[in-house]
């Protein structure tokens, strides 16, 4: 069972996780993120057919 510090810690770090998440798929990518370089060379509708077909089911 995780203690009351330990769960607030790991919320912190999922809360942090999906700001970061949300950021980029805006666009924003904030100093020392690694993304793809092939992505900038990519049109809109290339990466979205990428993605696509990367989270097909």
């Amino acid at each position: 069972m995780l203690t009351e510090e330990e769960k607030k810690a790991h919320f912190k770090r999922l809360q942090n996780k999906n700001y970061r998440a949300s950021l980029r798929l805006e666009g924003i990518h904030l100093e020392g993120e690694t993304h793809d370089p092939e992505c900038v060379l990519k049109s809109e509708s290339e990466q979205i057919a990428d993605l696509t077909l990367r989270y097909a089911r």
